[in-house]
């Protein structure tokens, strides 16, 4: 771990690389969702059609990440990175000069692959700090998250005004500026240096309690989360008639939000109460949000339940990931975190399918499954404090 230290964020500079990559991947991905209901109409697609152009990379990307976890263990973070960049590049120049819904869907299919190297991301981020950093490094890792979808959708309002395909035209640009910060920045010595182990070992790591305690929690807050943002757009559309420039302005919102939150309240409410505390109350707003859609009569009333739902989420988000790093096994590391992105992508598998199905039948009622997913989590926490009562409360 490098001893050079970035002076405001009091972390390593070794992560400064892994944010910029991130965010440029990031704002490909949030440029597609504002424009998913106009590309579904423009081919004549039902509803569901929206929920698979998400559901279609998400499984594929399920797929592929306990496989490229396993291989950054291997092989090291930084070639696992760049050649999921470079799928994730094809599926975007798919996308930009596809002439058909059969073409979208297969670059989203390659796209899919390429995003299912999230897990070494994170493993890397692991990787660089130290315990005391790590918390701090995941939640700065979550706020670039939400950065993204401050400028992308908004940008995507934008740049639809020249064609709708035209922002995938700029997503594969900065996809090969993402392949060149990744070439010039990212080092290349963080290989592990310990034992290898085989995938067997890794899945036995995996399944202790510990550990896949998190990872259900981890699947719900994600189907939860993913639900309402995968048809954001569609719900918007259906239920309050707005367009995609007010769904692009809407979501930018809500990231900045999700942004400010994890900055200057997750942190130091992370000193204060612990992991634990802070990811329950973030459930609790979350099941808030989900609870109040029902109610919600125009974009006026809108508002304060994505306040809720940004600020939520942002609370949950850096909690579960910094847990998860530092109960993964340093030589497993990659694995696990390459299986977590493959939890989080079988939500985003379901998710977006059953979402669409919803809105399409009853807009009004998108909320009821994301409040049962996030009760769901903030009870399995109480149980698990009521198991291990104040020996220590700040383990989620």
């Amino acid at each position: 771990m490098s001893s050079r230290t970035l002076p405001v964020l009091q972390l390593p500079r070794d992560v400064l690389p892994i944010y910029l990559t991130t965010f440029v991947d990031m704002l490909g991905y949030t440029l597609l969702i504002p424009l998913l209901p106009a590309l579904a109409r423009r081919y004549g697609a039902a509803d569901w059609m929206v929920g698979m152009l998400v559901s279609i990379p998400a499984f594929c990307a399920m797929l592929a990440a306990p496989a490229w976890g396993k291989a950054s263990d291997v092989a090291g973070r930084k070639p696992i990175i760049l050649i999921a960049q470079v799928f994730t590049l094809a599926g975007y120049t798919i996308l930009a000069l596809s002439n058909s819904l059969f073409w979208i869907y297969i670059s989203r299919l390659i796209s899919g692959v390429g995003a299912g190297s999230i897990g070494a991301a994170e493993s890397y981020i692991a990787d660089v700090t130290n315990e005391q950093q790590r918390n701090r490094a995941y939640t700065v890792y979550g706020a670039v998250f939400g950065s993204a979808f401050v400028v992308g959708p908004v940008a995507a309002g934008f740049l639809a005004r020249h064609g709708l395909q035209f922002p995938f035209v700029v997503a594969a640009g900065l996809e090969i500026i993402n392949i060149g910060l990744t070439i010039w920045l990212l080092p290349a010595r963080t290989r592990s240096k310990r034992q290898r182990t085989s995938i067997v070992q890794s899945l036995r790591a995996a399944l202790q309690p510990a550990i896949r305690r998190v990872l259900l929690r981890q699947f719900l807050f994600i189907f939860a989360v993913v639900y309402l943002l995968a048809d954001f757009a569609l719900y918007l559309d259906h239920a309050l008639h707005e367009t995609i420039q007010r769904s692009s302005w809407l979501l930018a919102g809500a990231g900045v939000v999700g942004g400010l939150t994890m900055l200057f309240v997750v942190t130091p409410l992370t000193k204060r109460i612990g992991n634990f505390v802070v990811g329950q109350i973030g459930f609790a707003l979350l099941f808030m949000s989900y609870a109040l859609i029902y109610f919600v009569r125009n974009i006026d009333w809108f508002f304060p339940v994505l306040i809720l739902w940004a600020a939520g989420a942002a609370m949950v988000q850096p909690a579960l990931i910094t847990v998860l790093s530092e109960r993964a096994p340093a030589d497993e590391r990659g694995a696990i975190m390459g299986l977590s992105d493959a939890v989080n992508n079988i939500a985003l598998v379901l998710a977006p399918a059953i979402g669409t199905a919803i809105v399409g039948e009853r807009a009004k009622l998108i909320g009821v499954l994301p409040a049962l997913a996030t009760a769901s989590a903030f009870a399995i926490g109480r149980l698990h404090m009521k198991r291990v009562g104040a020996r220590n409360p700040a383990s989620p």
